[in-house]
């Protein structure tokens, strides 16, 4: 007959820890080289809307003239 003095535990070292298995990180979370931070990518983002509402600005800038030079 063979004993074992931990009942149910039968793949533990005989130091008594666990292997626990390795778990994978998200690949969100991971950074790589050349990854902004939070705050750069929040001033690129405002600097993108600037330019856009700029762009339409100049746009309505644009209709508005023609329209006052076909009214004279």
């Amino acid at each position: 007959m063979i004993y074992n003095g931990r009942p149910g535990k039968h793949d533990g070292s005989p130091s008594g820890e666990t292997k626990l298995p390795q778990v994978s990180q998200p690949q969100e979370k991971i950074k790589i080289m050349g990854d902004r931070s939070p705050k750069a990518n929040q001033k690129k983002s405002s600097q993108k809307q600037a330019k856009v509402t700029s762009a339409d600005q100049k746009q309505k800038q644009a209709v508005a003239a023609k329209q006052a030079a076909v009214k004279k």
